[in-house]
């Protein structure tokens, strides 16, 4: 995991570059079609669908099996359908090990549902068209020894729905999604994880949609360490409007990473547990955009987050509870001087640090800090190229009380009533 070092000068000049590093999952090469034998080592499935209408089941239990399945469809009632289960006891320890999906389904209403019970299984998804459903679910309730699991997912279409559920541990689920939306019609991911105490390693997570309306929601948990979750919407070209990313995360040295491009866009980012890194960026060159909106919320010690916004009118929103947090908002004025950025950061504990910036004009700051031996620094007027019109016209606003004086509290925002759901398969 990352360790972050802070110098003293660092610290009292509120300088830190954003210390998340983004990652990546490698993904094996996706295993040939075979025409026959058991070439994986287990049991061996293929099945190959043309035209409207298909429907294919597959079931196949024990160890190193593989499925391969693909349809192509134009409609006939917008069906083509799959069910893959893969499970069973190959040892008293273990179900269902080293099983293979591959998944490919090219047409309108496509669905697909596959279910890998066991360790080190893999699952390859992908749809072409509209309407697109996927349900990937690796691991099962009892037994719960399900480890090193790994899912992909890639959708290409309007109106597509994908949704990854992973148990136990040390699993990875990446979904792509590109959205070619007419009439707003966006798609929707969902990737969950959790991790019980057999191993207990950190599990990964990458969402990654192109285009407009999207929304993206990834939730980890478990005793675990060292989670990750990566959400990125839109691209440096063209950008994403009105795009929702929310990421929950329980646990210690987690890390939740938001990366959004473009205008009027949301991003929801909670973590409960110690030592934990949450980092949302919006619009950052060399896309400027307008409306954006943030809320963090960590619960815990030595917890991290920062946020950095580039355009007009944007709303960042930082809640920390705990010891030995940091907070840092950046935000950079646009072109338009009557349209500030507004950033507030809420601080309660001890030894904590709230750092905000502000470019250009029209800004306003609020930090309110409740116990001891906070520190607070903001800085408004710093020089933006985004902002040729000039500076000024700031407010800042900074508030620190010891616990043990009776004012009124600062009113916690950022709560799990924030979270955002949406209608899952």
């Amino acid at each position: 995991m990352k360790t972050f070092i802070f110098s003293a000068t660092a610290l009292a000049l509120g300088i830190c570059a954003t210390a998340q590093t983004q990652k990546t999952i490698t993904a094996p090469t996706p295993q040939p079609y075979a025409t026959t034998g058991a070439t994986i080592g287990g049991n061996f499935s293929d099945i190959d669908q043309i035209a409207v209408g298909n429907s294919a089941v597959v079931q196949q239990q024990g160890t190193a099996n593989g499925s391969f399945i693909s349809q192509t469809g134009a409609n006939a009632t917008n069906l083509n359908v799959i069910d893959v289960l893969q499970w069973g006891n190959v040892q008293p320890s273990i179900s269902g090990h080293l099983n293979y999906s591959d998944i490919e389904q090219n047409g309108e209403g496509n669905a697909f549902t596959a279910r890998q019970q066991g360790d080190e299984n893999q699952n390859f998804g992908t749809q072409i068209g509209l309407n697109n459903e996927a349900l990937v679910q690796q691991g099962a309730n009892v037994p719960q020894q399900a480890e090193n699991n790994l899912a992909i997912v890639d959708q290409d279409g309007k109106d597509n729905f994908a949704e990854v559920q992973q148990r136990f541990d040390n699993s990875e689920a990446s979904i792509v999604q590109r959205n070619d939306a007419v009439m707003g019609l966006g798609n929707r991911s969902y990737q969950e994880q959790i991790a019980n105490p057999n191993q207990s390693a950190g599990h990964l997570a990458i969402g990654t949609q192109y285009g407009n309306n999207n929304e993206l929601v990834q939730m980890q948990e478990g005793p675990g360490l060292g989670n990750y979750a990566e959400a990125n919407q839109g691209d440096a070209i063209t950008g994403a409007t009105n795009v929702f990313a929310q990421q929950l995360q329980l646990g210690e040295l987690n890390e939740a990473f938001v990366d959004q491009k473009g205008t009027g866009n949301t991003a929801f980012q909670e973590q409960t547990g110690m030592s934990n890194s949450a980092v949302a960026s919006q619009a950052d060159n060399p896309i400027t955009g307008a409306n954006l909106y943030v809320e963090q919320y960590q619960d815990g010690t030595s917890n991290r987050a920062e946020s950095k916004q580039n355009g007009s009118n944007n709303e960042a929103y930082q809640e920390q509870y705990g010891l030995s947090n940091f907070s840092r908002i950046e935000q950079r004025g646009g072109v338009n001087p009557s349209l500030g950025n507004v950033a507030t950061s809420l601080q309660d504990g001890t030894l904590n640090n709230s750092f905000i910036e502000q470019k250009a004009r029209n800004n306003n700051a609020m930090v309110d800090q409740t116990g001891n031996g906070q520190t607070s620094i903001v800085t408004q007027n710093l020089s933006s190229n985004s902002a040729p019109n000039g500076h000024g016209t700031n407010t800042a606003t900074v508030i620190q009380r010891n616990a043990n004086v009776p004012l009124t509290p600062q009113v916690q925002r950022a709560a799990a009533t924030k979270r955002h759901t949406f209608n899952q398969s």
